[in-house]
């Protein structure tokens, strides 16, 4: 019997897991899952039990395989929950219907294939004789491995003083709920970064008994586009294809801006028109071009492409209305914590050389995922990394993967061995976190380890 082992709960693990059942022929094959965590909290944001935090996807677009698009919808209608297909749904109903899935493929495929989740940390993986390593000091084999590990906790600030990290006011991460429990009424609350994260902690914030100021601060003070129906937009895929500067593909997408707005389209309606070949337009700008991209336009494409449902929009306009919140655009310089143990945060302003000054309560990081693996402090990553298994890209925003998940190795080859999917493939594929991107990837890296776990058997059998 042969090993396919995934490394990671999450949702990219659980789409890759479900398709290995879903396509998995007449043949016996074990699927290990290892997680650290509950195996079935589908990783930190489908975890939530907040009716209030939802998909930033539509309904119509969430399906969970890529050759099934109304699968999900068909889902919740058999399942009685009244959501139309352009509706934003709870990320704990789309928790339920992933795990659904899984559930029903286990009961129909428990002849041919074993699936065994495991609560245990992979801390290292020993390649010449094909095992996983865990903190457990058990050795898991494997045929084929799969590093589904998602996204990590966000970056910390680059601050020469970090003692406001030891300080019971702030949290590292918006995603641990405890910080809820320190609110007690008029505190001063700063929530670095102004995205999604931030979206979802204020409506978490607004359900507490908190009546204190709210801050929002990030270097642009740029909040998530909303969501809105939309009329589609004639393609234009092709002009991009032809353009290989970042700057060329700006120029494009602004002329097709203003071309949508003088025909009363809407400019979302442009942006989306690329996101079927967003990996591909990435792929063809050379590495100087990614840079460009990234150091002046990606907080843009940022806000246009990751946008927030309209009743989250109007929980954040009401509150920004009612002066609940205030976005501040800024680059913090210094965090130092009095004696009282409250923070003084010193901000340089955008643009200029002004400081100011802002004195919180509580402090909750909600800057995006960290994604340079050279800082990763996770036992695993770090042993990878120093065993050369894994090497982070030169933009640092993931690892070296072939666009088929396969790991690139020290060598400069792609494994035959060792895949990804999802956000540790950002630096090659750059859209690559949201489930309508994850469905393809698992969908083709499960038919490819099928094939190769198969031609293994067959080699097996002839020698």
């Amino acid at each position: 019997m042969k090993n396919i082992v995934i490394i990671g709960g999450g949702l990219s693990g659980y789409l890759l897991l479900i398709n290995l059942l879903r396509f998995c022929p007449n043949e016996e094959l074990k699927v290990i899952m290892m997680e650290k965590e509950a195996v079935d909290r589908l990783g930190v944001p489908y975890s939530t039990e907040d009716e209030d935090h939802l998909l930033n996807v539509p309904a119509c677009n969430m399906s969970a395989f890529s050759d099934k698009k109304e699968h999900f919808t068909d889902w919740l209608y058999r399942k009685s929950f009244i959501y139309s297909a352009t509706s934003f749904v709870p990320r704990k109903i789309y928790r339920l219907y992933i795990l659904d899935i899984f559930n029903r493929l286990m009961e129909a495929k428990a002849s041919t294939i074993n699936v065994t989740r495991l609560r245990v940390e992979a801390v290292d993986v020993d390649m010449v004789n094909k095992l996983v390593l865990t903190n457990q000091e058990t050795a898991v084999p494997f045929d084929q491995l799969v590093l589904a590990t998602g996204t990590f906790a966000a970056n910390h600030l680059p601050l020469h003083d970090k003692t406001y990290m030891q300080t019971a006011g702030y949290f590292h991460s918006a995603w641990d709920n405890s910080w809820a429990n320190h609110i007690q009424g008029n505190e001063t609350v700063v929530m670095i970064g102004t995205g999604l994260t931030m979206t979802d902690t204020l409506i978490s914030l607004q359900k507490t008994r908190h009546n204190g100021k709210a801050i929002a601060l990030s270097r642009h003070g740029l909040l998530p586009s909303m969501h809105k129906n939309y009329e589609p937009y004639p393609d234009f895929r092709g002009e991009m294809q032809a353009v290989k500067t970042a700057l060329g593909m700006l120029q494009v997408v602004r002329s097709h801006l203003r071309k949508a707005k003088h025909s009363g389209s809407d400019w979302r309606a442009v942006i989306d028109v690329l996101r079927p070949c967003t990996s591909q337009l990435w792929q063809q700008l050379p590495y100087a071009e990614r840079r460009a991209f990234m150091e002046h336009l990606r907080h843009y494409w940022d806000v246009c492409r990751h946008r927030m449902p309209e009743t989250c929009a109007d929980i954040v306009s009401a509150a920004l209305l009612k002066e609940q919140v205030r976005i501040q655009a800024g680059r913090i310089t210094g965090i130092q914590v009095t004696a009282e143990g409250r923070f003084k945060i010193t901000i340089r302003k955008q643009g200029g050389k002004e400081i100011q000054q802002i004195t919180a309560d509580i402090i909750i990081n909600c800057m995006g995922p960290s994604t340079n693996y050279n800082r990763i402090s996770q036992v695993l990553i770090q042993n990878l990394l120093q065993k050369r298994l894994i090497c982070a890209d030169p933009l640092c925003l993931g690892i070296l993967c072939d666009e088929e998940g396969a790991l690139i190795q020290e060598d400069g080859y792609a494994s035959d061995c060792f895949h990804t999917l999802g956000a540790p493939a950002k630096g090659i594929l750059w859209e690559t976190t949201a489930v309508p991107e994850i469905r393809i990837q698992a969908h083709y890296l499960a038919h490819k380890m099928l094939k190769l776990v198969k031609k293994n058997i067959v080699e097996n059998v002839i020698r």
